[in-house]
């Protein structure tokens, strides 16, 4: 009762919603490694590299916040302080 009560165990996901949830989390990571590739293709371009370092750099960007996205997921989330 009150603020501090809880509504007990929430019901599990069914396969579906897990699947969705994964789905959506990935197209979340892959737009922003896209976006992140092309500020990097539009930097580069700005600046005069050419158009194969400009696409191995991108890749490289792109992969690297695709790493970093997934390797963000698996942290604990930190203490709740009241």
């Amino acid at each position: 009762m009150g603020r501090h009560a809880n509504g007990g165990d929430p019901a599990p996901a069914t396969r579906g919603e897990r699947l969705r949830a994964a789905v959506a989390r990935w197209l979340e990571r892959l737009l922003v490694a896209a976006g992140a590739a092309g500020a990097a293709v539009a930097v580069l371009r700005w600046s005069g590299a050419s158009w194969t370092t400009t696409w191995w750099c991108a890749g490289g960007v792109a992969l690297l916040v695709l790493v970093a996205g997934a390797l963000a997921a698996t942290v604990p989330p930190g203490d709740r302080h009241p």
